[in-house]
């Protein structure tokens, strides 16, 4: 048996390059284009507005599970999974997400079928719209494949770096195709703002926001990494994560969105605060000069766009429009806290509030502008419950793990702050609701929770 496992720890380096002991440098090339076949597709997905489309979500999440299938395919790939821990715990409340989902389709559910049903003479079910759920549910399990496949590529810590220096390439391209369909004038979405491929700006600022944090970490792990070196060699070691760090910053300004920029500046700060206090504070300078030219940055960006000092003048009344859809939707909640109305029902629930009071603020909206009460709304206190958990556990293990693993801990650092632009910008947009970026997420949630924990 010893013999066997150690034959199988010996083929597990094969994906990584010829050699485990060093860094992201030490994975070629071909390995590098493998691990950036996802981070590609997702991006290529923004661009095509984040896959926002009943068909197009669908075909995401199959070639999702296609690709998770090619990668499960190849052994040394398959092995880095037998390290992950704990998995259960994640399994459990996922199935049990799609339990109480899967549930909703049936007229069992404490309380009986809803009402609906009756008043069209259907069979009933909790859920007000069983087609909508069962495409949200098919979307669930495209989420968890990409988390897996997160999974695969942070396993091995040199693995899951160079990752990261993948993504942040490709994260650049996307980002300067995104600038150049703006500036061009080429960009679908009309309204003066970057919306990087989305038909919402605010959508665009999320994924900005994400890709500024995880490259502030790389700034200040290039940094580190020169240290010592003489101050030329240092300058061209940090040259392009800086340029990546102030081409994020750049786009996500122009996407004039209050909450992503602020959502990112508290990520920022976050990561940079984490980063001080784990090293005792001998990283003081470089991180004072890391949050100095994020400001200075940020400062000429902002004094130069009119743009987004003229949405903060009209912050007012943007306040009232979204408490007005919040009261309204949490409402809808408090009248099915258990099981809500199903997956996917929300335009559904939203033509059915209406009032004359709140039609002017809901006729057009796709999305309650809040991850959380949509969340609790669609899947109630039963099915939201196990998603919350879930996805806390996975943030508690990233965070739990940044302390162990022996390399690239500025590196988790990042993907798990990076996290926070999600979590505190999901309380005033739907920037979740798009596929791809959810689709995205679950990829980072997977790399930080699974990083470096592969003792292959």
């Amino acid at each position: 048996m010893s013999e066997t496992s150690h034959r199988r720890r010996r083929r597990s380096t094969a994906f990584a390059g010829p050699s485990s002991k060093g860094g992201p440098e030490r994975v070629d090339w071909r390995s590098r284009i493998v691990l950036g076949v996802v981070p590609a597709l997702l991006f290529a997905a923004h661009l095509t507005f984040g896959a926002n489309h009943v068909a197009a979500a669908q075909w995401l999440s199959v070639v999702l599970g296609l690709v998770l299938v090619a990668a499960l395919a190849a052994p040394p790939a398959r092995i880095g999974l037998f390290d992950l821990k704990p998995v259960w715990p994640l399994a459990v409340l996922f199935v049990i997400t799609l339990g109480v989902a899967a549930w909703s389709l049936t007229p069992f559910t404490p309380g009986g079928p809803h009402p609906i049903w009756a008043w069209a003479d259907m069979a009933g079910s909790s859920t007000v719209n069983r087609s909508a759920t069962i495409l949200e549910m098919t979307k669930l399990v495209g989420l968890g494949c990409v988390f897996v496949l997160g999974c695969l590529q942070g396993a091995r810590s040199d693995r899951a770096r160079a990752t990261v220096d993948v993504l942040l390439a490709l994260g650049a391209v996307y980002a300067a195709i995104a600038l150049l369909s703006f500036l061009s004038g080429g960009q679908i979405m009309a309204g003066g703002r970057l919306s990087g491929g989305f038909l919402s700006a605010n959508s665009g600022a999320s994924v900005f926001g994400i890709l500024t944090v995880i490259g502030l970490a790389n700034l200040l792990r290039r940094w580190r990494q020169a240290k010592g070196a003489d101050v030329m060699k240092q300058l061209g070691e940090v040259a392009v994560p800086l340029a990546y760090v102030l081409l994020f910053v750049t786009c996500l300004v122009l996407t004039a969105s209050r909450m992503g920029v602020a959502a990112t500046v508290v990520a920022a700060g976050v990561l940079l605060l984490w980063d001080m206090i784990e090293n005792k504070g001998r990283r003081l300078p470089v991180l004072i000069s890391g949050a100095v030219l994020l400001v200075v940055g940020a400062v000429l960006l902002l004094g130069g766009n009119d743009l987004l000092w003229s949405r903060f003048d009209a912050l007012d009344r943007d306040t009232l429009v979204r408490t007005s859809i919040f009261t309204a939707h949490w409402q809808a909640f408090l009248d099915s806290p258990l099981f809500g109305y199903g997956l996917g029902t929300f335009n559904d629930v939203n033509s059915q509030i209406m009032t004359a009071e709140n039609y002017k603020d809901l006729w057009l909206i796709r999305a309650t502008h809040n991850l959380y009460i949509q969340w609790l709304e669609e899947a109630g206190i039963v099915g939201a419950t196990p998603m919350f958990l879930l996805i806390g556990v996975i943030i508690a293990v990233g965070v739990w793990r940044t302390g162990k693993v022996r390399k690239g801990q500025t590196t988790a650092r990042g993907l798990v702050a990076a996290s926070l632009v999600v979590l505190i910008h999901g309380t005033t947009d739907y920037a979740l609701q798009t596929p791809s970026i959810a689709a995205f997420w679950a990829f980072l949630l997977g790399l930080q929770f699974a990083f470096g924990q592969s003792r292959a």
